[in-house]
């Protein structure tokens, strides 16, 4: 199985599971986010898995791109391995042509 078909089947899982806790919170004012913000970060998993570059995971919602760039999945922040300064990314595709293959 495919990295590409192996994230699909995740993302379809995650799916069926935000379709029932939307039902079992519909009626509560506060509640966690916790199955949508796993399904945003399997979506940007497979947008990443698109692109092309090479890609592994850091740890905790991040990704360490071409070993230079660590990218939030969730947020779409990205810092410079090393550094400490985190900046906001439009969004992947635009993050990854302008920064990533620009720097190449």
């Amino acid at each position: 199985m495919t990295e590409l078909e192996r994230i699909n089947k995740e993302i379809e899982k995650q799916e069926e599971a935000v379709r029932l806790a939307e039902i079992r919170v519909y009626h509560k004012d506060n509640y966690g986010k916790g199955p949508w913000n796993k399904l945003s970060r399997l979506i940007a998993e497979r947008e990443l898995i698109l692109t092309g570059v090479s890609w592994e995971h850091y740890g905790s919602g991040t990704v360490l791109i071409d070993n230079k760039f660590i990218y939030a999945l969730k947020s779409g922040k990205w810092s410079v391995l090393g550094r400490r300064t985190w900046y906001w990314s439009k969004n992947l595709d635009h993050f990854i042509e302008n920064y990533v293959r620009k720097d190449k």
